[in-house]
């Protein structure tokens, strides 16, 4: 095993892990926090890819960031989830207001 300033090489491996999760976790949470949905999409296909060829964190302190990481990934699960319920809202609204514009507009013509 190599040793680099008195650390393994295997401690900066899981250290170079470590933060490869806080960064995605990171770059998860601002994409959702300004709603850039594109960008979010991307981050989470990247995070996707990594965690495959990652495998299993053996060591606790990879757990605790993979565990960071899973948190910053519900919070910004339930923000879409948040902004396309809102979104639904307003295209329901706008549908029955069309609606009713509509009926308004027969009713106003069948009256002339």
């Amino acid at each position: 095993m190599s040793v680099t300033a008195g650390k393994t090489s295997t401690d900066l491996d899981v250290r170079g892990r470590c933060q490869q999760w806080q960064k995605l976790a990171s770059l998860l949470t601002r994409a959702a926090e300004q709603q850039d949905w594109d960008q979010l999409r991307k981050v989470d296909m990247a995070m996707r890819q990594r965690l495959e060829q990652a495998g299993r964190a053996q060591d606790p302190a990879e757990q605790h960031a993979r565990r960071q990481l899973a948190e910053a990934h519900r919070l910004a699960l339930h923000k879409v989830v948040s902004a396309r319920d809102e979104l639904a809202g307003r295209m329901n609204k706008l549908r029955q207001d069309k609606e009713g514009l509509s009926a308004y507009e027969l009713t106003k013509l069948s009256g002339e």
